[in-house]
């Protein structure tokens, strides 16, 4: 297999562009050169006929349509079955099981380039995670209560032990005190606050998008932003949530709203930088953009552009959607042009499978989305999507398995 290269600029680059642009030298230092670094991908996949373990493979790239992997005879086997990956930059990434007992496992790669676990298998205080997410270096979950106005947050590290936790009141959000909200997202606002959406499960005639800006070190929130133009931000699967807010790297927060109860459309709006409010001049109809598709899941991809997730049926007006049903169609959205681009090169969607609606969540790398999918009577292959053309190609076949999982660039030690 070829292998994987990918460039980064250093932190001396940007500090000597700081400079030249500050300077009156007419001979200013050239800028440093693109760092290369090397490395491998792990790639999780749940092996075909079996039901019960988890298989964490390595591989030098996923580009190559005529490479396969197979997790027969090699890769690491765990005896879990986990929901969500999450990235820990270039350095591994960590699995979570959602349910009522909620656990999770770190993997990175060794100098060998073979997967290897970081510590032991650890449990999330408060039972499995409704919502989670990366804010800067940690990975943290959310678990709501079902019956108290109360939640816990647990702080995952790459460096192993059990996760710090701590508990928060979901009733005391400014203007909405004596609610319970559940927090649907964990989205990094990118300058060490998250965002999470609030559902007034118990209060239905509360229908406006409602966005807590939130401290993960006291819980509390900074911020809270409302608005009338869309319902509730988040994707509804039994009792998963899937978050529908990201920011961009200008910091630029676009809020989703996928019209889980048909009460208005499936729609985004923004957070500019530093708002205390949505921009009133903001407002796209994606619902329309589509041709009346309602959408699941988004990844934000680079720029202002992002991959989202659409169900395969459209949906009436007033009919709830609540995570039923396949969504095996993508579009590539450039949000500050509002120029809506279904994804050429993919399969059909009538043959994609979609696996009890927990479908692949695709990686993100230098500009592109690797997104794992399983074709019927096919191998599980990435497909490599360019949000540039909204066109995708195939690349790496993993054999002997129902599904790809997810997937991690790790850089070499």
């Amino acid at each position: 297999m070829k292998k994987q290269f990918i460039k980064k600029t250093g932190m001396f680059t940007l500090f000597a562009l700081a400079l030249t642009a500050c300077s009156k030298n007419d001979n200013p230092a050239p800028p440093e050169p693109e760092q290369v670094l090397e490395g491998g991908f792990i790639i999780s996949t749940e092996a075909t006929g079996v039901d019960d373990a988890t298989y964490f493979l390595a591989a030098t790239s996923l580009e190559n349509e005529q490479d396969t992997i197979s997790p027969k005879g090699s890769g690491t086997e765990v005896n879990n079955i986990f929901d969500y990956y999450l990235s820990f930059g270039y350095s591994g990434f960590v699995s979570l099981q959602y349910g009522a007992v909620g656990v999770g496992q770190r993997f990175t790669l060794d100098a060998s380039g073979k997967v290897k676990t970081v510590g032991g298998r650890f449990e999330l205080q408060g039972g499995g995670a409704t919502a989670v997410g990366t804010v800067g270096d940690y990975v943290y979950t959310i678990r709501n209560s079902r019956d108290a106005a109360e939640g816990t947050m647990n702080r995952v590290e790459l460096s192993g032990g059990d996760p710090q936790y701590s508990t928060f009141k979901s009733d005391e959000f400014t203007g909405y005190e004596g609610k319970k909200a559940f927090l649907i997202d964990i989205a990094d606002s990118k300058d060490g606050f998250f965002y999470t959406s609030l559902h007034f499960s118990d209060n239905p005639e509360i229908d406006d998008v409602i966005i807590a800006k939130m401290n993960p070190t006291t819980l509390k929130a900074a911020t809270i932003y409302t608005d009338p133009r869309l319902s509730v931000s988040g994707a509804f699967d039994r009792g998963a949530r899937f978050s529908q807010i990201a920011t961009t790297d200008k910091g630029d927060a676009y809020i989703f709203s996928g019209n889980n109860f048909g009460t208005k459309k499936a729609g985004a709006l923004v957070i500019r930088k530093g708002a205390s409010s949505f921009d009133k001049d903001y407002f796209w109809d994606i619902e329309a953009a589509s041709g009346g598709y309602r959408f699941r899941k988004l990844w934000f991809i680079k720029d202002d552009k992002f991959l989202v997730e659409f169900y395969n049926d459209k949906f009436a007006a007033g009919e709830k959607t609540n995570g039923s049903g396949k969504a095996c169609q993508y579009a590539v959205l450039d949000m500050s042009d509002k120029k809506f681009s279904w994804v050429s090169g993919l399969p059909g969607k009538e043959n994609i499978l979609d696996k009890d609606n927990m479908a692949t969540t695709p990686y993100i790398l230098q500009g592109k989305a690797y997104l794992g999918m399983t074709v019927i009577d096919k191998s599980p292959q990435f497909y490599i999507v360019d949000p540039e053309t909204a066109s995708a190609k195939k690349g790496l076949v993993v054999k002997d398995a129902q599904r790809i999982c997810g997937a991690t660039f790790v850089e070499n030690q």
